[in-house]
């Protein structure tokens, strides 16, 4: 059974509407209680982040007053990317769980609530459904006078995280000395942290769509919206140019030729380094089902295995978990490198990379030989009822017609989004003229039986 609140990545939807500050009390008080019962103490502290999002503020006021009504202190990160709350969690002693104010790459109107352990890990789904069960509790308990907890900067917490990110890939003011990086900030919640670790590692940075002003977070910017990175890179000199997205837990990255290299490329790129290095444990990378099956092959090659699990950087980690792997991925751009983050974070991925280039005296493009993708398309499609695809006979047949053409060397994958009102139609196959006459077809079909007009 999975929970009807919880998506792929927390509770997420639009800010004062369905992700109300109500909702919010209730939903950081049962995390704070739960988080309790797990440390087995009736003390501590929550870490708490956000975003630039508008409503930010709103929200962050709604969990203040749900932690602390719950007896327990709140640990203010500020604007922190949301892999600073998971080193919050793991690294502090007095934490005992972290909650981060975000719905990543979605537009400004929506916002989420997610938590982190106090190992600086995304909760299992049983996890999340223990949390949605105790939301309506009424027999809790209502601590008073100084039994309420109280609100503490996190400064020293957040300096931690950024000196983490260097010392993991024992990165000095001279490491990457010489390169020349543009970052693409997205108006989100790494436009410090990010250009502030590249600087003290030494590199020379330009920076991108770091002047968030509430309402421009992913605005076409960002991982989602490189085009202001790849003219900035067509222009010349730079090195690489990496764009995060509004939480800066993922990370695509740009040639200085203006070519874009998505999670799959840059999944290859960390692993060979980490296999050259002798640090891939066990020659493991596990990634999900949308990933291109031309990373599997190239992988494969190297003499790596490939293990797929379902959508979502959670359940990334927790199959790296059982399969005792140290490397995950999706093709968005999540990335997880399990001995050095409990969790996806864009700037510690693209410090990887620029560690790796480096390493190699190579360039990006050239980091990337021996990495042959297929042909692949995604398109996303508005809708206004996600649950009614799974009972969709013309949608279902479409999609069994079309899978048809392509066999045996092909695949289609029709999901909704886990965070998102729409459809994503992948298709993979052996031409790209193919693959998008199928996926234009097959998204037409979803539109016209599930699409916004359909409403």
């Amino acid at each position: 059974m999975s929970s009807s609140l919880f998506g792929t990545d927390g509770v997420r939807g639009i800010a004062n509407e369905t992700l109300t500050p109500e909702l919010a009390i209730s939903l950081v008080r049962s995390g704070a209680v739960f988080f309790s019962e797990v440390a087995a103490t009736s003390t501590g502290a929550l870490a708490v982040g956000r975003d630039t999002r508008r409503s930010g503020d709103m929200l962050f006021g709604a969990v203040v007053a749900g932690i602390t009504s719950a007896g327990f202190d709140v640990v203010d990160l500020g604007t922190v990317p949301t892999p600073g709350v998971a080193h919050a969690a793991a690294n502090d002693p007095n934490v005992i769980g972290g909650v981060v104010i975000s719905a990543s790459h979605n537009p400004v109107e929506y916002n989420g609530i997610k938590f982190f352990n106090q190992h600086g890990k995304k909760l299992r789904v049983e996890e999340e459904q223990i949390i949605e069960s105790q939301m309506d509790r009424h027999a809790v308990s209502r601590p008073i006078g100084r039994h309420l907890g109280r609100v503490v900067p996190g400064t020293r917490q957040v300096y931690a995280y950024l000196d983490g990110l260097l010392t993991a890939l024992d990165l000095s003011s001279e490491s990457l000395k010489g390169l020349r990086v543009a970052i693409d900030c997205a108006n989100g919640a790494g436009y410090r942290l990010g250009p502030a670790a590249f600087e003290q590692a030494g590199a020379i940075v330009s920076v991108l769509n770091a002047n968030p002003d509430g309402d421009n977070i992913n605005a076409d910017c960002g991982s989602t919206h490189p085009q202001d990175l790849v003219g900035a890179m067509l222009s010349g000199g730079y090195d690489v140019g990496f764009a995060l997205d509004g939480d800066a837990d993922r990370l695509i990255a740009v040639s200085p030729s203006g070519r874009v290299f998505d999670g799959d490329d840059v999944l290859y790129i960390i692993a060979c380094w980490l296999l050259r290095q002798g640090r891939l444990r066990d020659r493991k990378v596990v990634t999900t089902v949308i990933n291109n099956r031309g990373l599997d092959a190239s992988l494969g090659r190297l003499g790596v295995s490939v293990i797929h699990c379902a959508v979502g950087d959670r359940e990334i980690m927790h199959r790296m978990e059982d399969e005792a792997a140290c490397l995950g991925g999706e093709t968005s751009g999540h990335i997880l490198m399990g001995d050095y983050a409990s969790t996806g974070d864009g700037i510690l991925t693209a410090l990887a990379i620029a560690r790796a280039m480096q390493d190699e005296d190579a360039s990006i493009s050239e980091l990337l030989q021996g990495l042959e993708k297929y042909p692949q398309i995604v398109i996303n499609v508005p809708v206004h009822d996600k649950e009614g695809f799974s009972t969709d006979e013309v949608i279902a047949s479409a999609v069994k017609e079309a899978q048809a053409k392509l066999a045996p060397k092909g695949r289609i994958l029709v999901r909704p989004s886990g965070t998102e009102p729409v459809i994503r139609v992948l298709v993979e196959g052996p031409s790209e003229d193919m693959v998008r006459r199928i996926a234009e077809r097959l998204a037409t079909v979803v539109g016209e039986r599930l699409g916004l007009d359909c409403a």
